[in-house]
């Protein structure tokens, strides 16, 4: 992602960041299980996980210092191995989270975790923050902010957009792939017109039928939603649509992402 989170944007003094290096933005990730203890076996053993309170946390050490966020491991301070890169939790609800500060760390740690808990564990949901924070929002500790992930949360229902996209495509005809482009291109510049963003606070539906071991959908997902981010913070008044036509235009598609 060098080619949209520039030097400048990170060294910016007025930006909340994390100790890694990533604009601080609070995300969760929603996971299945098959069993709790399932689970607890798979990491019990991780030397990188400190148990916690029906969960574990997990910190940049051990076997997690192969993994590179905004700066690389050897530029961070002395006391990185005591940096929570996340909270793993087993609530009471059931399943399984991973809650992070960064959408770096959130696509890191689905990676590093997903190998090591095996299929039987899959991410289902993800909910974020979609916006960056000044330092100046701090004057009240970083766990506000972060309690701000169940705030005024907004839940994607998959289903509303499957019935818009049944409502845009009902009754057109197309014969061939360039006309049905067409179609598809003058559907998506309705809804540029019509400015469809992103909430504050979302909570979407992830499609595990769909993912790869490197977790490319989800990586794709939150970038999209980092890029735009970056974007506003910048002072452009862009929306998620905007961002996801500019990103696939660039050719930031396939594997591509920035």
């Amino acid at each position: 992602m060098s080619g949209f989170l520039t030097p400048s944007a990170i060294a910016d003094p007025r930006l909340l960041a994390t100790k890694t290096g990533e604009p601080f933005q609070p995300v969760r990730l929603y996971y299945s299980i098959p069993s709790r203890p399932y689970v607890s076996q798979r990491l019990g053993k991780l030397g990188c996980l400190v148990p916690q309170k029906r969960g574990w946390d997990w910190l940049y050490r051990a076997e997690a210092t192969a993994l590179t966020f905004g700066r690389p491991h050897r530029e961070l301070p002395p006391d990185v191995a005591d940096v929570v890169l996340g909270e793993l939790r087993l609530p009471r609800s059931g399943g399984m989270t991973l809650q992070a500060r960064s959408l770096k760390r959130a696509i890191e740690g689905a990676r590093f975790f997903g190998p090591i808990l095996g299929p039987k564990v899959v991410l289902r949901r993800g909910r974020v923050i979609n916006r960056w924070f000044a330092g100046s929002e701090v004057d009240a500790g970083l766990p506000a902010l972060d309690r701000r992930l169940d705030q005024n949360v907004t839940v994607i229902d998959p289903e509303v957009g499957a019935r818009r996209m049944e409502e845009e495509w009902k009754g057109v005809h197309v014969s061939n792939f360039a006309e049905a482009e067409v179609v598809a291109r003058r559907n998506l510049d309705r809804r540029i017109a019509r400015r469809e963003d992103v909430p504050p606070v979302e909570d979407f539906p992830l499609c595990p039928e769909e993912e790869t071991p490197e977790y490319r959908d989800l990586e794709a997902t939150l970038n999209f939603r980092l890029v735009r981010c970056l974007q506003r913070w910048q002072g452009k008044d862009v929306t998620l649509t905007e961002v996801i036509v500019q990103l696939v235009e660039q050719g930031f598609m396939e594997g591509k992402l920035p």
